[in-house]
């Protein structure tokens, strides 16, 4: 890890405590190697707040407007944001995601598509069970909750003092062998990616008792 990626999560780790009692469940057995993080996605504040939770380094595609001022895009390519000019489910991002994931990277997915306008999970997209099937990643699925009181999609600023907590699920493996019957087992992952997000959700409402399932 280098030194700027570790002092910037550092520092986010600190000011989210700071400003949202930031809390975090189900990274005490970290899984090293290649893996899909999947997780909701509510709020701008999604991919510094799994940056800032996971001990790892983790990889993110990003608009690639946000690069237009030279320094700030280096600045976001020193810390694995990625520019995309299309949506994260083009063959351009689809090529890059399998070229971080053949070079042993976690990459940060956002499975709905977009951000929720309710703060409800959204229905599940079939393109990330593809690249796990294409890549033999496994999926780690990551629920955010929080983030969308603290800065829902139509608010221009954030708010403060929004409790925010990030839960690591169980990895959901791809076996060999199982890239047959693509399509097929294309809908029998995604299935298990919504049930996964849905089940830490219900985790977290009962009291978040015991590991995150």
């Amino acid at each position: 890890m280098s030194f700027l990626y570790r002092f910037t999560s550092g520092l986010l780790r600190c000011y989210f405590r700071l400003f949202y009692r930031f809390s975090v469940h189900g990274t005490s057995h970290p899984l090293k190697g290649k893996a899909i993080l999947a997780s909701n996605h509510n709020s701008f504040l999604d991919p510094p707040i799994i940056g800032a939770a996971w001990p790892e380094e983790v990889h993110y595609l990003a608009r690639a407007s946000l690069f237009r001022r030279r320094w700030w895009g280096m600045f976001l390519s020193k810390l694995n944001a990625h520019p995309v000019s299309g949506s994260t489910h083009d063959i351009h991002s689809f090529r890059l995601i399998c070229k971080l994931l053949e070079n042993g990277d976690k990459v940060v997915i956002f499975p709905e598509g977009e951000r929720s306008p309710s703060g409800e999970l959204l229905s599940i997209k079939s393109g990330i069970a593809m690249l796990a099937l294409r890549t033999k990643s496994p999926i780690i699925p990551v629920y955010l909750k929080g983030t969308f009181e603290a800065w829902p999609r139509h608010s221009f600023w954030p708010k403060f003092g929004m409790p925010i907590i990030c839960v690591f699920g169980k990895p959901i493996f791809i076996e060999a062998g199982q890239a047959d019957h693509k399509k097929k087992r294309q809908e029998e992952i995604t299935r298990q990616i919504q049930k996964s997000l849905e089940n830490l959700k219900q985790w977290l409402e009962c009291g978040a008792n015991g590991e995150p399932p």
